[in-house]
């Protein structure tokens, strides 16, 4: 990021590899990018620090597996015992992933790869990928599709235990028995007649809390991203200013805007831990609500 940034929100925006974008008929299809790259390296990052320690057994932890403990008792003891109760080491290493995958994204936007990569003559990499609608939609979209595949299977397994109905048959229309259940019980013709539209209403429910974490997500790392921006872009007009006009506003802008921002860079890396674990937490919440109903 430039301290005179012409456009503040550069920093969060997607620069395609050269050659590795393609427009057909209307589309445009993205091969590498900057932050498709960021994507992969975080997860590269993520695969080599925490894999070997995670394998190495020690009744006594140390070093490095001592980090990977507190990470995995923390995601099991604050996200997914309180939302899931009983199964929470069924789905602990799905929430284990996610918050590790998204807290490394919200770390890396923080530093400013996407200006050193090019001085090295390397295509562009880095950025926020979850200042991206398109990621955190993707995210969302897991815990939606979670939420449907374990709700399917919860349904056709109720069915074939309750009825007796072979396996098969309860896979077929589990669909139409997951939404059913989705609905409140409610007795008589009253029920009978609202069956259809508390579906619906409950479907939507659905839909509308997978894109509240899309939003959630993408809304606090954009505005704390396009702040700072907006801070180091008024610096750097300060300076132009002060080179192209001998203006000295320089003088008491300047230090109190890098205060502000060191202030703020110092709150974005709280807000990056945060934001995962609420991602988390309520993807948790979700998957225990619809997938998870035993509990």
């Amino acid at each position: 990021m430039l301290l005179a940034a012409e456009n503040p929100l550069e920093h969060l925006s997607d620069k395609p590899w050269p050659g590795l974008q393609w427009h057909w008929q209307g589309l445009t299809v993205t091969a590498m990018s900057s932050l498709i790259a960021a994507m992969i390296l975080v997860a590269i990052i993520a695969a080599t620090l925490i894999l070997p320690f995670a394998r190495r057994y020690q009744r006594v932890p140390r070093g490095g597996r001592n980090v990977v403990e507190v990470l995995v008792v923390g995601v099991r003891d604050l996200i997914a015992k309180p939302a899931l109760h009983e199964q929470a080491y069924v789905f602990l290493p799905l929430l284990c992933t996610m918050f590790v995958f998204v807290l490394g994204m919200n770390l890396l936007g923080m530093i400013p790869l996407g200006r050193i990569t090019p001085l090295l003559g390397l295509p562009p990499i880095g950025g926020t990928p979850t200042g991206i609608l398109a990621v955190t939609g993707a995210m969302a979209f897991i815990t939606f599709m979670t939420i449907v595949v374990l709700g399917l299977h919860h349904a056709a397994r109720l069915c074939h235990e309750h009825h007796r109905v072979p396996m098969a048959l309860c896979a077929a229309i589990s669909p139409l028995l997951w939404l059913k259940s989705l609905a409140p019980t409610i007795p008589g013709l009253t029920g009978k007649i609202l069956l259809l539209p508390m579906i619906a209403l409950e479907f939507v429910g659905v839909l509308a809390k997978c894109g509240a974490l899309m939003i959630r997500l993408f809304a606090n790392m954009l505005a704390g991203h396009t702040l700072l921006a907006v801070l180091l872009m008024l610096l750097g007009q300060a300076l132009v200013s002060l080179m192209q006009h001998q203006s000295y506003s320089l003088a008491y802008v300047g230090p109190g805007i890098i205060i502000f921002s060191v202030a703020l860079n110092l709150l974005e890396l709280l807000v990056a831990v945060i934001q995962a674990y609420i991602f988390t937490f309520l993807s948790a919440m979700f998957i225990g609500l619809y997938a998870a109903p035993s509990h």
